[in-house]
């Protein structure tokens, strides 16, 4: 599965240092509409995320578990065109937990949940599933449906971020392009 979109969310990291071993620096050019393949801002909890749009490979090619030998790792993949999502979350180079929703094939109730998932999750699956179930006795049965939202929610509990709402944090965070460093 690709996808569209996904967003790298570290703690703990040295930002600098991470970028640099991605063979990339931060322009510091803003990036309000979202247009940059490679995207940086800081949150202001301490968090910093990494927006990968259409991923050529950069991020791609690496395990998630190498991004992250110290420090955390919250992950966030949305698929536009398939009703996926997934949200994972990594300390310390181990994968922790996942959540993924997988809605290909009209699967409006699937929810994967693995490992030691963030103390969030049960309500959140609880109140998508209740909705959901709404849905599908309305006949409405198209996806994606409240399921979907599931692992971003998951996300924002844990790293007070999600990328689809606007932030109400001060100051509100600013990405910024990254670019391929500068051949020496």
């Amino acid at each position: 599965m690709e996808f569209d979109v996904s967003y790298y969310k570290f703690h703990g990291v040295d930002r600098a240092a991470l970028i640099d071993a991605l063979g990339l620096r931060d322009t510091g050019t803003p990036d309000p509409g979202g247009e940059a393949p490679y995207a940086i801002a800081d949150l202001p909890n301490g968090w910093f995320v990494i927006r990968v749009d259409n991923d050529s490979g950069l991020l791609a090619d690496y395990d998630r578990k190498t991004l992250v030998r110290e420090g955390r790792l919250v992950t966030c993949d949305v698929g536009s065109v398939d009703p996926v999502s997934q949200a994972q979350g990594y300390e310390a180079g181990e994968e922790c937990w996942s959540v993924v929703h997988d809605g290909r094939g009209g699967e409006m109730l699937a929810l994967e949940i693995r490992g030691e998932a963030p103390p969030a999750v049960p309500m959140l699956h609880k109140e998508a599933f209740a909705a959901t179930r709404a849905l599908m006795a309305k006949g409405e049965t198209r996806a994606p449906g409240p399921m979907l939202d599931v692992p971003l929610a998951v996300v924002k509990s844990v790293t007070g971020f999600r990328h689809d709402e606007p932030q109400l944090v001060s100051p509100e965070p600013v990405f910024t392009w990254l670019a391929p460093k500068d051949p020496k």
